[in-house]
Order: structure tokens, then C-alpha cells, then sequence
């Protein structure tokens, strides 16, 4: 059973470039004959055992920063500090930097703007912010807009590396691994990017020669070339199509790190590359413990990975349990969307039917069950209900489209359905100066769906029900009372 997702990632990330330090830079012919088959140390870089490079470093920077929020300026502050040798380095000393990162850190150090720091000419096309960019999957993990999705990557990648191509191969790999986290196999993960991709370039006009570069991934199955047809340099188009290969043509984590590491050159980078996705694929568990236990700093990265899963999966901090060890509560039952005969705002503006309009990234939901069910749609690629729901008269009709989803995936969905729901009704209460004031006049009351029939998003009792002041004896769940009052913690602070 797979657990500790981001521990799976960064950990395979980590796993796999400490596997490649000692072998860089070595042939392909060099380790056919002498393949690596664990864990070693010394070699290329004479470092101990369980050493993790540059790739790690600048991933665990960027990952760090991400904890805080998204800001350009703290992660390329991040990167400096690593590089004067402050933090996540696994020595005190940094022992392998590539030439583009070195001058982009010495633009980060004379206050350039972040985005302005890595190189744009067709030389600048190293692999070093695809080496890094993991962290950014679990930022983005409820984004489905892809434009959106491109401008975060190419921002973060700029930091060292501007170039399209850079930019789009972190683009390729981002949305891979969101089609991994959405819990598809890593083949249909790999055919749902393709076709992402493919559409995403039919609405944009990028360079038809560059993106001709990425025909081998995105128009072909790049895991059916023959080894000799997959070239490992640290040229970026090159690993990622390693990388890509290395996975698809694997069983098990440990099988596809060492496929990676043993296609020889810039093995540490197409392990870590490798190794990040391979970790989401197969879980934490797989990732061999010999390998694991003797990482540098092991406790320091788990303590990181713990950081991460409390941003950016974080257990909700209103549940059943809390809200019936409380004394003293008082509740607002709601269930009714219908306005008040006078036009005031009442508690019918908490329903998720209330009609009420919200903008997000140019887009107009016409209720919070529009967004709701708009996330789901694009959650599971479904963009022609997405359409559908969006032009959809009534929030009934809404959810009945939302029913009809393509590739649904319960597991997923319950996985993201909190979250989604949270941030609808945050765009829904901040945007209308009444509703807010509505919502934040309940103080600390508890908000509870008195819906009978909704054993999820209500409290699975009708209000007038003897059980109903009891939230140890509700039937339901109560999700969108919870949700609620999380939005309103927030919009208080």
C-alpha cells in the first residue's frame, strides 16, 4: 500500500541522484561491463556513500520555499544561500554545479529579477531546473488550467534556465506527474500528458522547430526505442526522454533508477529525474531501505517531507471529533438556498447552490456548485463537461453533468473534493462584500448542512432531529459546514 506521497517523491529524487554521483560522467560501454547494482560511494566525485548532488540540493531548496507559499524571490534567495554554501548541501561544501546555474547565481546575488537570472540562448538548454522542478507538482496539485500551470513552471525554471526548450521539457514533466498523482498508471499517465500537451500547443503559437524537438515524446511512445536510440547527456531534451524511457520500461522503483543510472554520462541527473517520478509510481515503500538508510542528512530531507505533507496535504482542522469534545457550541443549521422575501442575507447564502457569481483566472462561475463541479470535470480531464457545466442555467443541472464525468476516479476525488470545495467558497465569500460579512458574523459558531439525505457534505440529519445538537451522533460528515468555517478562519486573518 502506497503512503507518504511527498516522501515518495522527494525521497526517489534524492535516491536516485546519490546512486548516480559516484558513476558521472562514466560510458554506457564502461557500465554495461561494470553496472551499478546499489548503493556505492567515492568514484567520479570521491564523496561517501549516500552523497546526493546539485539536483537534490536546488530540488530541496525550491521544495523549502514552496512550504511558504509561491514566491520567486524566496526561492531564488534559496538557491543563493545553497550556493554560498548555507543550506542543503550534504558536506558544507557544494561539490557539483553546472555552468548555467553558477551565472545565474551570480545574477541572483546583484538583485536581478529572478526571472531575468538564466540563460536564453539556445547554449543555456543544460538539464538543470528540469533536475529541480518536482517540488512544483505538489503546488500545483489542484491546478488544472495548463496555462496556468506553463507560466508557474516557466517562471521557476527561468530562475536558472529561460530557454523554451528548458521551459517546455519542465512543462512535460510537470503535467506528467500530475497525471501520476491523479493515480493513473504510469502508461496512461504518460498517453492523458500527450494528449494534454498536444492540445495545449494547438492553442498556443510556440515555435513549430522547437517544438519538434519533443516529437519523440509527445507524437511517438518513447518507450519503445531501443536503448541505443536513448541518449543520456545532460543536454535537457535528452533527459528527460531518458528519464521518460527509463520509467516506462521498469517494474519497480529500484529497476528504474538503475536503468537510468546505468545509461551512463550525466547519470546522477537522469537517476534524480527518474527517481522523483518513479517514487510517485511505486510509492515510498518501494524505494530499496539499504539505499534509504544510509542518505545523507536522511533525517533532515523527513523532516522537510513532513513540512511539505502538512502545507500541502493537511489534515482539516475541523472534524467530527474537535467540534463534539468542544463545550458551549452553538450551531447555525442550514440547507435551503432560497433568498429572503426582503432580498437580506441570510444563512441560505452558505448553501452551495446560492446563486452568487465568482471570477477565477478570467473565468465565471455562476455558484459555488458550478465551481465544484468544473474542478471535478477538469480534475479528470473531462473538459468538455467542464464546458458544459460552465454554461449550465442552475446549479442542479451543474451537478448532474458533474455526475456524468469521463475517468472518474473515487480515490482522486476524495483526495482533492475538500480542498476544491474550500477554495470555491473563498472566491465566493471574499468577491461579495455581504456574504462575507454574513459569514464572518457567525463568529465560532459551528456551520452545519442540516441535509438528511447528504451523508457526505451534510450532517446526515434534518435539523429539527433530536440527534442534530449532537455531532457525535450525526449520521453525515458535515464537509461543507467545515469547509465553511475553514474559509471563514481564513478571511479573519
Amino acid at each position: 500500500m502506497k503512503t507518504k506521497i511527498i516522501h515518495s517523491a522527494i525521497f526517489g529524487l534524492v535516491v536516485g541522484d546519490a546512486l548516480g554521483v559516484p558513476v558521472e560522467f562514466q560510458s554506457r560501454s564502461h557500465l554495461q561491463k561494470y553496472p551499478v547494482l546499489e548503493m556505492t560511494g567515492y568514484g567520479t566525485h570521491n564523496q561517501p556513500v549516500g552523497t546526493w548532488s546539485d539536483d537534490s540540493s536546488l530540488s530541496l531548496c525550491l521544495a523549502e520555499s514552496l512550504c511558504g507559499g509561491y514566491d520567486l524571490k524566496d526561492i531564488s534567495n534559496k538557491f543563493l544561500k545553497w550556493y554560498k554554501e548555507e543550506i542543503w548541501v550534504p558536506h558544507g561544501h557544494v561539490f557539483d554545479i553546472g555552468i548555467a546555474t553558477t551565472s545565474a547565481m551570480m545574477r541572483i546575488a546583484k538583485g536581478t529579477d529572478p526571472v531575468l537570472c538564466g540563460g536564453n540562448s539556445e547554449m543555456d538548454n543544460g538539464n538543470g531546473s528540469l533536475m529541480r522542478i518536482l517540488p512544483m507538482v505538489f503546488y500545483l496539485r489542484n491546478e488544472t488550467d495548463l496555462e496556468i500551470i506553463f507560466d508557474k513552471v516557466k517562471a521557476v525554471s527561468s530562475i536558472t534556465h529561460a530557454h523554451f526548450r528548458s521551459v517546455f521539457a519542465c512543462f512535460i514533466y510537470v503535467v506528467y506527474a500530475l497525471e501520476v498523482l491523479k493515480g493513473n498508471t504510469k502508461k496512461k499517465a504518460y498517453f492523458n500528458m500527450q494528449s494534454n500537451v498536444k492540445l495545449f500547443i494547438a492553442k498556443n503559437s510556440f515555435n513549430k522547430t522547437e517544438i519538434q524537438l519533443f516529437d519523440r515524446i509527445l507524437m511517438h511512445d518513447i518507450s519503445k526505442l531501443a536503448t541505443d536510440e536513448i541518449f543520456s547527456s545532460g543536454y535537457v531534451v535528452h533527459s528527460l526522454e531518458a528519464s521518460l524511457w527509463s520509467l516506462l520500461n521498469s517494474n519497480t522503483y529500484a529497476e528504474a533508477v538503475l536503468k537510468a543510472v546505468n545509461l551512463g554520462e550525466d547519470t546522477d541527473t537522469t537517476g534524480a529525474i527518474t527517481g522523483g517520478i518513479a517514487g510517485l509510481v511505486y510509492g515510498y515503500e518501494s524505494i530499496p531501505k539499504n539505499w534509504m538508510d544510509v542518505i545523507v542528512t536522511k533525517n533532515e530531507i523527513e523532516n522537510l517531507c513532513n513540512l511539505m505533507t502538512q502545507k500541502f496535504y493537511p489534515d482539516h482542522h475541523y472534524n467530527i471529533k474537535n467540534i463534539a469534545e468542544r463545550s458551549n457550541n452553538e450551531f447555525i443549521f442550514f440547507c435551503s438556498h432560497a433568498p429572503t422575501k426582503d432580498g437580506s442575507i441570510s444563512k441560505s447564502c452558505l448553501s452551495q447552490w446560492w446563486p452568487s457569481s465568482f471570477v477565477a483566472d478570467d473565468v465565471t462561475y455562476k455558484t459555488a456548485e458550478h465551481w465544484m463541479m468544473a474542478k471535478k470535470a477538469a480534475l479528470f480531464n473531462d473538459f468538455e463537461i467542464v464546458d458544459k457545466i460552465l454554461k449550465a442555467d442552475n446549479p442542479a443541472d451543474a451537478k448532474k453533468l458533474g455526475r456524468a464525468v469521463k475517468n472518474y476516479n473515487d480515490t482522486v476525488w476524495t483526495e482533492n473534493r475538500f480542498e476544491i470545495v474550500k477554495n470555491g467558497n473563498h472566491l465566493k465569500f471574499s468577491q461579495n462584500d455581504e456574504l462575507k460579512a454574513f459569514l464572518l458574523s457567525t463568529n465560532d459558531m459551528v456551520l452545519v448542512e442540516a441535509s438528511a439525505s447528504d451523508l457526505l457534505w451534510g450532517m446526515g440529519l434534518a435539523e429539527n432531529d433530536v440527534d442534530a445538537m449532537y455531532p457525535e451522533k450525526w449520521k453525515g460528515l458535515n464537509l461543507l459546514g467545515f469547509a465553511l468555517m475553514e474559509v471563514r478562519d481564513d478571511l479573519k486573518k
